[in-house]
C-alpha cells in the first residue's frame, strides 16, 4: 500500500513539475515575442506602442531593470524628456547607482538642463550614495564650480566669522560675505575676533579705540595706546610707549607692558617676546615656558594655540608642542602654517608645502609651492604661481587659476586676487 502511495506521490510531483515548467516556457516564450515585437516596432519608430509591448512584458515577468531601461530609452527617442528623466531617477531609486544609467541622466542633464539642476541631481546622488565610485567622481567634479563676486580691492583678508577686513585707497574696513562693505574703509588699521560685533579694534590716526558693525564708537580708553587688539579670552593685546602687554576690558593693565610682541589669547594661551625669542604664556600672566622659541606661529586671527597645539621654530626645526610647553612630535618642518580650525597644516620641507596634522604627523606629501593650512575642508594651493583649491583628499577642487587666495569660510566664500585686484569667490557646492 504505501509503496502504491509513494509511486501516485511521484507521478503527482512530475505532472506538477511538468505543467510548472510548461508554464515557464510558455510564459518565456511570450515575452520574448513581446521584447522581439517592441524592437520591432522601434526599429518604425512607433516608440509608444513599443513602449506599451515593454508594459505588458512586465506583467509576465514584473517590473525589471532590463524593461525600465528599454522604456527609458523608447522615451528618449521620442523626444519626451520628462518622462526620461523620470525614468532614470525610477531607476536609481529602485535599483540603486547603477552606473549606466547613472551616466546616462548626468550627460542628459548636463546637457539640457542649467549646472545649478546638474549639481541638485549629483548633491542628492552623494547624500545617498557616498561610497559609489562614479558618484563620488562626478561630485568630485562639481565641488569647485564656484560664481565671482563682482567687487573689487586692493586687498581682502581672511575672514574672521562674518566679515574681512579690505583695503581700498590704502584705508581699511569691513566687508561681508557678499563683498558688501559693512564698514567703509576710513581706518589706518581694524582688527575683528569673529564674535563680538561691539568691539572692533580700530586704529585712525594716533587714536585707538572700539566700534561696532554699524561704525558708532562703542568704547574709547583715557589713555593713549598705540595699538589695541582684538578682544579675546576678556584680554586685550595693547602696546604703549613701545611695548605690549595685556588690558582687561576695563582697560586695566593685567600685565606689566614689557613684552616686544604679544599674541590674543585662546584656550587661556598666547605667546609673547622679548628681544628675539618667544615663550608661552598663560591668561593670568603666569609664563608656561622660557623664552627659547625663535618663533611661535599664529594664524589668520592671530592666536597661536587651537586644540591646544601651537606651532613653534627653535633655531632650524619648527615642530608642534602642547599647551604645557611639551613637544608632541619628533616630525621637523622647514615652517609651519599655524591651524585654522580641526582640519590638517600646511607645513613647508624643502621648500614644498604640503599638510600634516596638529601632532605634526605628515598626511598629504609636500609637492605645493607655497598652500595656507586647512579651513572648513579646502586649503588653498599654489602651484607653479597660480592658486587653487584641493579638498582634504589632496583633490584640486578648484583649479589654480588666481594669483593669489584666502582661506574658506564655511558657507564656501573666500577672497581670490586677479593681477592687483582682491574679489570674493562663491562655491556652489559645500560640504
Amino acid at each position: 500500500m504505501k509503496k502504491n502511495l509513494s509511486a501516485v506521490m511521484l507521478v503527482l510531483l512530475g505532472l506538477a513539475w511538468y505543467v510548472t515548467l510548461s508554464s515557464w516556457l510558455g510564459n518565456e516564450e511570450k515575452y520574448n515575442g513581446m521584447i522581439a515585437e517592441a524592437q520591432r516596432l522601434e526599429e518604425k519608430g512607433l516608440y509608444l506602442d513599443a513602449i506599451a509591448q515593454y508594459e505588458k512584458a512586465k506583467g509576465i515577468k514584473g517590473g525589471t531593470l532590463e524593461l525600465e531601461e528599454y522604456i527609458a530609452d523608447d522615451y528618449l527617442a521620442m523626444g519626451d524628456y520628462k518622462s526620461y528623466r523620470n525614468r532614470l531617477n525610477g531607476i536609481i531609486d529602485v535599483y540603486g547607482p547603477v552606473e549606466a544609467d547613472v551616466v546616462k541622466l548626468y550627460d542628459f542633464t548636463r546637457e539640457y538642463f542649467s549646472e545649478g539642476t546638474l549639481i541638485d541631481l549629483v548633491e542628492g546622488w552623494y547624500k545617498r550614495y557616498p561610497d559609489n565610485e562614479t558618484v563620488s567622481e562626478y561630485y568630485d567634479g562639481i565641488k569647485g564650480k564656484y560664481t565671482e563676486r563682482t567687487c573689487t580691492y586692493e586687498k581682502i583678508d581672511d575672514f574672521t566669522g562674518e566679515y574681512a577686513v579690505y583695503t581700498l585707497d590704502g584705508r581699511k574696513g569691513l566687508i561681508d560675505t557678499e563683498g558688501s562693505p559693512v564698514i567703509e574703509a576710513v581706518y589706518d588699521e581694524i582688527l575683528f575676533d569673529g564674535k563680538d560685533k561691539t568691539m572692533i579694534s580700530v586704529k585712525d590716526g594716533d587714536a585707538c579705540f572700539f566700534v561696532n558693525d554699524k561704525g558708532y564708537r562703542t568704547e574709547m580708553p583715557e589713555e593713549n595706546f598705540e595699538s589695541l587688539g582684538v578682544v579675546s579670552q576678556g584680554r586685550i593685546t595693547a602696546k604703549k610707549n613701545g611695548k605690549y602687554g595685556y588690558l582687561d576690558t576695563k582697560f586695566n593693565e593685567k600685565t606689566e607692558f614689557i613684552y616686544d610682541g604679544a599674541t590674543p589669547f585662546y584656550e587661556g594661551i598666547g605667546a609673547v617676546r622679548q628681544g628675539q625669542k618667544w615663550a608661552v604664556i598663560k591668561r593670568n600672566g603666569e609664563l608656561v615656558t622660557e623664552f627659547i622659541f625663535d618663533e611661535v606661529f599664529t594664524n589668520s586671527r592671530g592666536i597661536c594655540s587651537l586644540n591646544k597645539r601651537i606651532a613653534v621654530r627653535q633655531g632650524e626645526a619648527c615642530f608642534f608642542i602642547n599647551e604645557k610647553g611639551e613637544r608632541v612630535s619628533e616630525q621637523e618642518y622647514d615652517v609651519i602654517r599655524a591651524p585654522e580650525g580641526d582640519g590638517m597644516c600646511a607645513v613647508c620641507s624643502q621648500d614644498k608645502w604640503g599638510f600634516a596634522d596638529q601632532d605634526g604627523n605628515l598626511l598629504i606629501d609636500c609637492v605645493y609651492d607655497d598652500a595656507t593650512s586647512f579651513a572648513n575642508g579646502y586649503a588653498a594651493v599654489c602651484k607653479n604661481g597660480v592658486w587653487g583649491y584641493v579638498d582634504a583628499k589632496n583633490y584640486m577642487a578648484v583649479a589654480p587659476c588666481f594669483d593669489g587666495a584666502g582661506l574658506m569660510t564655511p558657507d564656501g566664500t573666500a577672497p581670490v586676487c586677479h593681477g592687483n585686484t582682491w574679489t570674493l569667490i562663491q562655491l556652489k557646492v559645500m560640504e
